[in-house]
């Protein structure tokens, strides 16, 4: 039974219960409460697949929304519920590390203009143009030229080789410089019968769940490293930050990620340097007090 609705959300008592289980996440879990929710979502709108991506502002003012694909913006971090195909995976690979991974040089800038403006997609310029606002859309829903998507190469290689029939795309603005995306996808997967569009309810219930978890977007930031730096945390160096806001020894760190005693040290300095703290009791106050 719906309790409140509002243009683009649908809170429900499932989504309270929800939200309450996601506040009872340690600052150590951020990846656990992103499953939590993702698996939540996927299970209430009747989804194949949820996948969370960070988005950080690389470029500024008018030249980046001018010739800029991808209106200043950068996709930094991808995570799915559900792992993509091997091709699919490539074709990812390529995406990332070749237009959102590397260094904003004159040769990166040029190679990430027109001639690739179809790996952007029209879904993607229409996900960032709308920065700075919470946004929830369908793509089948006169969000975009639907018929004119289905002749790219954006569809064709992201959409139909994968089977998504349709996907709920969901922007939340962290902050000025940072865009959390939910994008919730719907799929004729192998063998199965085909699927439906999804509904303006089914939206809206997914929307509303994800508008009403600021601190766990917040949170998602910082445990990847983007809060404070525009490069992403590698794995590594991500355990390490897991290990040190679960209140684990660096022995212990240093013990279950291979590293020896002063090499674990060396990345804990270099981690607080990162998030511009100088002790663990910092770094934990950090995650809690929502700076």
């Amino acid at each position: 039974m719906a309790l409140s609705q509002a243009p683009a959300c649908l809170v429900t008592e499932e989504t309270y219960a929800l939200w309450r289980r996601l506040a009872a996440f340690p600052a150590a879990e951020t990846d656990a409460a992103l499953r939590c929710l993702m698996e939540w979502l996927a299970r209430e709108v009747d989804a194949d697949n949820v996948v969370w991506v960070g988005a950080v502002r690389a470029l500024r003012g008018a030249a980046a929304k001018k010739n800029d694909p991808f209106l200043g913006w950068r996709l930094r971090v991808r995570q799915a519920l559900k792992p993509p195909s091997a091709s699919y995976r490539r074709v990812l690979r390529g995406y990332y590390e070749g237009h959102h991974y590397g260094k904003l040089t004159p040769t990166y800038y040029a190679r990430s203009h027109e001639e690739k403006l179809d790996h952007v997609g029209m879904t993607g310029r229409a996900s960032l143009a709308g920065a700075g606002r919470f946004r929830v859309h369908r793509t089948r829903r006169g969000w975009i030229d639907f018929a004119a998507f289905r002749r790219t190469l954006h569809y064709e290689l992201y959409y139909r080789r994968e089977g998504i029939v349709d996907r709920i795309t969901i922007g939340f603005p962290v902050n000025a410089d940072a865009e959390s995306f939910f994008l919730v996808d719907r799929q004729n997967l192998e063998g199965g019968s085909r699927r439906r569009p999804f509904t303006a309810r089914e939206a809206a219930l997914a929307g509303g769940a994800v508008r009403g978890l600021p601190e766990l977007h917040r949170r998602l930031f910082l445990s990847h490293g983007l809060a404070a730096n525009d490069k992403p945390l590698s794995p590594t160096e991500r355990r390490i930050l897991h290990g040190l806001l679960a209140g684990q020894t660096e022995k212990k760190i240093a013990a279950a990620t291979g590293q020896s005693p002063s090499t674990l040290h060396k990345y804990v300095s270099a981690l607080y340097q990162r998030f511009r703290v100088g002790s663990r009791s910092e770094l934990l106050a950090r995650w809690l007090d929502g700076r």
